[in-house]
């Protein structure tokens, strides 16, 4: 696609996955702070170009793998992320605390998320839209979905639905290098989302999260190739920060 799209385009009718020969989250402070005050300096007139978003629908392997174990919700596409999971996943992060910050809020304690009203849009609308999406059943059993997410054997994957938005579990959650960054960038925006409000009140958080999903512009770029993905993984991640050896050597095998 040629054209920019903005989070709220992106989210519609996709699933993202980080594939296993991805890297996993590697933004520190210098980055989050670096997204944090292009957000707050950002006019509500204004886009920001974002950069590059390289996709890769999932093949029909991949595919029936995830629906072993997961819910694909009709009309959804499964894909993966070959360039912008540093981005994507700050995006998830910061919008998963933006809902618990405003549900968590004095007046909205004891209300249920389509009671709670942010900008335009119940809690419930912007957790099914950009979060997580429940399978409507009349069984006892609750099926849901995150729509952003890691492949399932990847350490970052538990560690991203149970500690960073917070479901309920009860067994143990391994830490590695890249979960512990995950953790500083949850805590990051909690602190942050705390201070905005106590300078700007409710107008300030609903303000930012119009720039998060309306104003940050990106190029869709969609990989048809198998074999081209990885050759685009590889030179597109060494324009950032560089891949080790190790990240390397796991691409190619």
């Amino acid at each position: 696609a040629n054209e920019l799209q903005s989070l709220s385009v992106l989210f519609q009718n996709r699933l993202f996955r980080i594939p296993d020969y991805q890297r996993g989250y590697a933004w520190r402070h210098e980055q989050l702070a670096d997204f944090w005050e292009d957000l707050l300096n950002l006019h509500e007139d204004r886009y920001h170009y974002t950069g590059l978003l390289s996709l890769k629908a999932a093949g029909r392997e991949s595919v029936e793998n995830f629906v072993k174990v997961e819910w694909l919700p009709s009309g959804y596409k499964l894909f993966h992320v070959v360039d912008g999971q540093q981005r994507l996943t700050t995006f998830s992060i910061l919008m998963f605390e933006i809902t618990s910050f405003v549900r968590g809020l004095s007046e909205n304690i004891g209300k249920k998320d389509d009671e709670i009203v942010l900008g335009d849009e119940t809690l419930k609308q912007i957790r099914d839209k950009y979060i997580v999406r429940y399978r409507p059943s009349k069984e006892l059993d609750i099926v849901k979905t995150y729509l952003f997410g890691y492949e399932i054997d990847n350490p970052s994957a538990d560690y991203l639905k149970y500690k960073v938005f917070e479901e309920p579990f009860g067994g143990t959650v391994f830490e590695t290098y890249y979960t512990k960054n995950l953790k500083y960038a949850k805590n990051f925006f909690t602190d942050n989302l705390q201070t905005l409000f106590e300078s700007e009140g409710i107008d300030g958080i609903e303000r930012l999260y119009r720039k998060l999903t309306l104003r940050l512009m990106f190029n869709l770029h969609e990989i048809e190739d198998d074999y081209d993905v990885f050759v685009a993984f590889e030179t597109m991640n060494n324009r950032g920060k560089k891949l080790t050896n190790l990240e390397l050597l796991k691409n190619r095998l």
